[in-house]
Order: structure tokens, then C-alpha cells, then sequence
């Protein structure tokens, strides 16, 4: 019996400005968070709720395709790995993955509406026919989209400043660079929802200067 054939990939993202994704999680936010500069932002209920997006949890999905979940070509549901989304632990990655998928919903609509992926092992062979230039494309601007929406300039900004006495002490130990965006990323993680590898990645992007 011939072995199935692998479904062909068809995305070319578009190549987005940062500016422009800034945009549109912005405009995303003030449509569906409120009020607007509420965090942790509820990302699952309005997955669910105005976007009418299913949830689907998978057993295995992260050990079968090496992914935490992904957005299905019908863009009607998000398919998610079983331990991340029961793992209350684990929530801070839930929220980042369906950030992240509602950023392919947002910029990508069109192009993964192409795509002839049934299965999770279809993903597989969807992401392995990109041309690695175009993944990285396609990948960055919904991590982009995401941590915009989840965690807003302003409040990182407001945030690092209501912690500005125990920057001052960090600087005593870690007068500079990665040491000293880790320090201070994990005492505000907690405030948006994420990982304090999320907000070092913000920090970073937006040019903040601790």
C-alpha cells in the first residue's frame, strides 16, 4: 500500500512591519479586552466566547509534532496539548500558544485557509515544506502579534517602574544585560499572565531600558 501523500504547503507569508503588527494587536485589544487595559488578558474566553474558536485538547500533540498547539485550517478551532491545557502550572504557556494562534488567525487567515491539513502529523509536513525564511516569517509575527497583546508597552513600562527600588537592588548584583532583565522579568511575570521569559522577550523588543 503506497504511503499518503504528504499535503503541500502554500503559505508565503506576507512580510509585516512590526509597526503593523503592533496595529492590529492593538486594534485587537480594544475590541475584544475590557476594558482595554486589563491583564492578565482573558485570552482563553475570548478564544472561545468571541471568536467562537473550540478548544480542542490532544493527548501527546507536543510529543507527536514538537508544537503546543495550532490553529486548524478551518480556523474554527485551536488544537491543544492535553498536559499544557489541564496543567494549571503550565498556564502561563496555555495563554502565550493561544495568543499565538489567535496571531495566525489575525494576520494569517487567508494563507493558512490554503493549506490541506487534516491531522496533527499533516502539520508536521506543512511546517517541513516551508522554506525555512518563510517559517521564521510566519512564526515571528504571531510571537510578535502575541506578546503585544498579552503584555501592552505601557503597562510593561508601568510595571517596571512600580519595581524601580528593587531594580536599584538588582543593579548591585547584576549591574547589566541578561542577568538583570531575568531578575526583574520574573517579580512581574505573575502581573500579566506569562512567563518571565515572555517579558525579557518584551523588554528587549520595546527597548526598555531598566
Amino acid at each position: 500500500m503506497p504511503a499518503p501523500k504528504k499535503p503541500t504547503a502554500t503559505i508565503t507569508p506576507p512580510r509585516l512591519s512590526f509597526d503593523y503588527i503592533r496595529q492590529q494587536a492593538d486594534r485587537f485589544r480594544q475590541q475584544y479586552v475590557k476594558p482595554p487595559n486589563l491583564v492578565p488578558v482573558p485570552i482563553e474566553e475570548i478564544v472561545e466566547l468571541d471568536l467562537k474558536i473550540q478548544i480542542i485538547p490532544i493527548h501527546g500533540l507536543q510529543d507527536r509534532i514538537d508544537v503546543d498547539g495550532f490553529l486548524t485550517n478551518s480556523l474554527n478551532a485551536i488544537c491543544i496539548d492535553y498536559d499544557v491545557y489541564m496543567d494549571e502550572r503550565r498556564s502561563p504557556r496555555l495563554r502565550s500558544t493561544l495568543a499565538h494562534e489567535v496571531g495566525h488567525f489575525v494576520l494569517h487567515k487567508e494563507q493558512i485557509q490554503q493549506c490541506k491539513f487534516r491531522t496533527p502529523e499533516d502539520w508536521i509536513h506543512f511546517r517541513e515544506d516551508f522554506l525555512e525564511d518563510d517559517l521564521d516569517w510566519f512564526e515571528f509575527q504571531a510571537y510578535e502579534f502575541a506578546g503585544r497583546l498579552l503584555v501592552p508597552k505601557e503597562e510593561l513600562e508601568k510595571q517596571i517602574k512600580s519595581c524601580s527600588d528593587k531594580i536599584k537592588y538588582f543593579k548591585k548584583y547584576f549591574p547589566e544585560g541578561p542577568d538583570l532583565v531575568e531578575a526583574v522579568s520574573r517579580v512581574i511575570c505573575g502581573h500579566f499572565g506569562v512567563s518571565d521569559q515572555v517579558i525579557g522577550k518584551r523588554i528587549a523588543k520595546e527597548k526598555i531600558r531598566l
